[in-house]
């Protein structure tokens, strides 16, 4: 049993200050101009739900890098409840999670169970053409994980921003 895959497709920093640690990396890297700061999307991009719950991010702020290998990503949480903000509040700023896209999700999972425990994920998110989950790892594996599967997601965001307008 295993994830499928041994490629991570990105790891993603919780940061207080964005912009002083996309400077940083700017330099570090040697990069022409600060990396682009946006909001993460909201649902009509990219639904998201923790524990179910839908939620909104207009002041969480993130940016990436593309190396040669991976993607960095940088998350500086808001004040409203996201899980980039809780995961600072218990673990401070650092290594939040990898993101590994998988071949077979249900093989994914039940890896992940039998290697850390957690069955489920906490958190989902979801894109025109792709999915993530996250999964609370941090006791076994001292980070998260995200896990991304390829799937056309358009009907799901379709139905899900209709439900969100008639509440």
């Amino acid at each position: 049993m295993s994830l499928g895959t041994k490629r991570v497709v990105h790891i993603s920093f919780v940061v207080r200050d964005i912009k002083a640690v996309m400077a940083a990396w700017r330099e570090l890297l040697g990069l022409e101009a600060d990396p682009r700061i946006w909001n993460i999307p909201g649902p009509e991009t990219a639904p998201t739900f923790t524990e179910g719950n839908p939620e909104l991010y207009h002041d969480c702020l993130i940016s990436v890098i593309e190396l040669d290998n991976l993607v960095l990503e940088v998350v500086q949480p808001g004040p409203e409840p996201s899980p980039w903000k809780t995961f600072l509040e218990k673990h401070g700023e650092g290594l939040m999670h990898l993101a590994f896209l998988v071949p077979d999700e249900e093989e994914a999972v039940r890896s992940i169970a039998s290697a850390t425990g957690k069955e489920n994920f906490y958190h989902i998110g979801y894109y025109p053409e792709q999915y993530y989950s996250f999964y609370d790892t941090y006791e076994t594996l001292k980070t998260e994980l995200n896990i991304k599967v390829n799937k056309d997601n358009r009907e799901l965001i379709s139905n899900v921003l209709k439900s969100l307008n008639q509440k």
